[in-house]
């Protein structure tokens, strides 16, 4: 595993950080990793929806236009296909 140094904490987020740990029953040590690990993993969470967004709406483009969907049930109905 790397090692990693921080340095110019705070104080007040070093106190912070410090009582956090002690409640959630960590090392300061672990609990830092963990809250980078999860900000990091947020992080990646919502690149990833980003890019899901993006390819959904380039598929939308895609798709023909719908036009005028009453005419299409109005169609359905008439023919009794609306009907079970």
């Amino acid at each position: 595993m790397a090692n990693l140094n921080i340095k110019d904490v705070p104080d007040r987020l070093h106190k912070r950080l410090k009582k956090s740990a002690k409640v959630q029953g960590r090392s300061l040590n672990s609990y830092v990793i963990h809250v980078l690990q999860v900000s990091e993993d947020e992080h990646a969470r919502r690149a990833r929806m980003s890019e899901g967004w993006e390819e959904y709406q380039e598929f939308m483009k895609s798709l023909p236009p719908l036009g005028n969907s009453s005419a299409w049930l109005r169609k359905d109905r008439e023919t009794d296909h609306g009907r079970a």
